[in-house]
């Protein structure tokens, strides 16, 4: 659940108070909607479970009729212990009616080091105290952005280490103001007689935490659609620090435990594009190759090269499977990320779905009663797809930047093979979620 006064995610229902900002929270379950106090209705996560196939739709329906913009607007300034923190001691700092700052280290307001406002033309000033900075002459700045976190060259990775600005004056400008987490730090120097001299270094961390808006024009059977979806950025940040040691997956079948769905930002924009579709039918394959389309041209996939691969690149590991929400916030995936994204969508808007592994490549895949091809080459694809349980699935291909109809993959395969010769055997096939 959320906590109703700063908006902290807290991943137990079993507790009385919130641990970052101390509000009785009461005897509350999850799930739970809580209304803060500019009037902005917010759903707390809820845990996935399965349901009734007949149900799914209603339940996938009846959640984006309750979602609203999750948020983390503050009204006041308050402090929590170290040992709620990762980052030790943080302070919330009311930034506007629905942004705040998370000050951390030398930015904590009792130090009298370091402060952070909104500044003009729409900027970021993080400033040294006039008591500080009467001492020195000169500063060299470095500012680090917690979600950039490599190069961006595709040919070899090296880890993002910060931009750094030198100049004498003690404010550091960030040239936008972006939602997000930056830690900051500033070398200090004594100029005398032409020579400069180190004197000391101040550091901490500022989060700009507030509401984070993805919008998404493309174009598909030569009409135009729009749709959005909304989130705070603290919850971003709880799906960036869930499960952070299990990212990389050896059982292939546990990737649909990724495929959170039963989620508001999955059930907003699941309803973002129910309603941008029109009138039409949603329950067979236009519907579904409609939302294929979507993830096909919307989401692009990281640079990558035979020295770098895609996650190395977004997300400096070597292996990284994203929940939907993550994909979702960078706009972009490898083919298990998107995949996942993919049904989790397909599963919000009452489908079937799973994730399909095989060498080298994973895709999504969504059961239909009734399905056609379409006109394909058949020299270029094949039609992928397994019966299971009485219903079949057929897979869809996330990572082009067109749209491909569903059940067709690459007729190359792996290695000179059909990937179609991999389903049911060893460890490759359709997961159902």
């Amino acid at each position: 659940m959320l906590c109703p006064r700063c908006g902290r995610f807290i991943d137990s229902a079993a507790v009385n108070y919130c641990p970052n900002c101390g509000y009785e929270l009461g005897s509350y379950s999850v799930p739970i909607l809580v209304q803060r106090n500019f009037s902005e209705w917010v759903p707390a996560p809820v845990p996935q479970k399965q349901v009734p196939r007949g149900s799914r739709r209603n339940k996938a329906l009846a959640l984006c009729l309750v979602f609203a913009i999750i948020s983390g607007a503050v009204i006041c300034i308050f402090q929590a212990s170290d040992d709620d923190q990762p980052y030790g001691k943080v302070e919330i700092q009311t930034a506007t009616d629905d942004t705040y700052f998370e000050l951390s280290g030398d930015f904590l307001v009792e130090m009298n080091i370091l402060s952070v406002n909104l500044a003009d033309n729409g900027r970021i000033a993080f400033t040294l105290s006039d008591s500080v900075s009467s001492k020195y002459d000169y500063y060299v700045w470095t500012l680090f952005d917690r979600d950039h976190v490599s190069s961006t060259s595709a040919y070899a990775y090296s880890e993002y280490r910060g931009n750094t600005v030198s100049k004498a004056e003690p404010v550091l400008y960030l040239l936008s103001q972006a939602i997000g987490e930056y830690d900051i730090s500033v070398k200090c120097y004594v100029e005398s007689n032409g020579q400069r001299t180190y004197a000391a270094t101040y550091s901490g961390t500022v989060g700009y935490i507030g509401t984070i808006t993805k919008e998404y024009t493309w174009i598909y059977q030569n009409t135009e659609y729009t749709a959005q979806t909304a989130f705070g950025y603290d919850y971003y940040r709880y799906y960036k620090n869930l499960n952070t040691n299990g990212r990389s997956v050896t059982n292939y079948g546990d990737t649909v435990s990724f495929v959170i769905y039963d989620d508001p930002v999955i059930g907003s924009l699941a309803e973002s594009l129910s309603s941008a579709y029109g009138n039409a039918d949603r329950n067979g394959q236009a519907f579904a190759q409609y939302i294929v389309s979507f993830v096909q041209i919307c989401f692009g996939y990281p640079p990558f090269s035979s020295y770098m691969g895609a996650d190395k690149y977004q997300y400096g590991l070597s292996e990284y499977f994203a929940y939907p929400v993550e994909t979702i916030f960078f706009g972009m995936g490898d083919c298990e990320d998107t995949s996942i994204l993919l049904s989790a969508l397909f599963k919000a808007l009452g489908f079937d779905t799973a994730v399909v592994i095989i060498p080298g490549h994973a895709v999504s895949a969504v059961s239909l009663e009734q399905y056609s091809p379409g006109n394909y080459s058949t020299s270029s694809y094949e039609v992928l797809s397994q019966n299971i349980g009485g219903e079949t699935y057929y897979a869809c291909e996330t990572t082009v930047n067109r749209s491909l109809g569903i059940g067709l993959v690459s007729l190359a395969g792996y290695e000179g093979s059909p990937y179609s010769d991999y389903i049911g055997t060893e460890k490759y096939g359709f997961y159902v979620v």
